[in-house]
């Protein structure tokens, strides 16, 4: 590798835990019939942004996608972004938070609504300089027709907060997603 080429990964991997990450997708338009189910909540240690994760339902209880909207509270605009489920379950997924043109979080799986069911993966850049990502699972399972649950697919239990935690090169953990280092 040239040195000017890790240079170049060095800085954007900085320039983009030093913003935040940029939630990016290609509509923040949302289907008609379509109803909001809330999954969790996202914040990281770099800003003070929140976003909200949530389900897109339709009327018969079929999923349709997922919906973010990320703001910084106390300030009225807020982004808002639909990830159809089509998307979600190609094999590249969707990517959720990206900085200066660097991908930083992607969400890929499957999810079943007549079965009550889903199996995701949650991808992020752990190290900017070296490219490399981690991995880490979800499940997500219906309680009733409008009401379902994310989970940790390690312990089973319920997340209604991620937090993303930074190092200087990149992600170091999504918190109540990936398992621990102590574990």
């Amino acid at each position: 590798m040239r040195p000017e080429i890790g240079r170049w990964k060095y800085l954007a991997v900085l320039g983009l835990i030093a913003a935040g990450a940029a939630f990016a997708a290609p509509s923040s338009r949302m289907p008609a019939g379509v109803t909001l189910l809330p999954l969790a909540g996202i914040t990281n240690d770099r800003d003070a942004s929140v976003s909200q994760l949530k389900l897109m339902v339709d009327r018969r209880a079929a999923v349709r996608g997922i919906y973010m909207e990320t703001g910084v509270p106390g300030k009225l605009a807020a982004a808002a972004h639909v990830y159809p489920l089509r998307r979600i379950e190609s094999k590249h997924g969707v990517v959720l938070g990206q900085g200066q043109g660097v991908k930083a979080i992607l969400l890929r799986g499957t999810i079943d609504s007549r079965a009550g069911e889903g199996k995701l993966v949650v991808s992020y850049l752990s190290n900017g300089l070296l490219g490399t990502y981690r991995n880490c699972k979800l499940d997500l399972k219906k309680r009733a027709p409008h009401d379902w649950q994310l989970l940790n697919a390690y312990s089973g239990r319920p997340i209604q907060r991620i937090e993303v935690r930074t190092w200087m090169l990149g992600i170091s953990t999504l918190t109540n997603v990936c398992p621990s280092a102590t574990a």
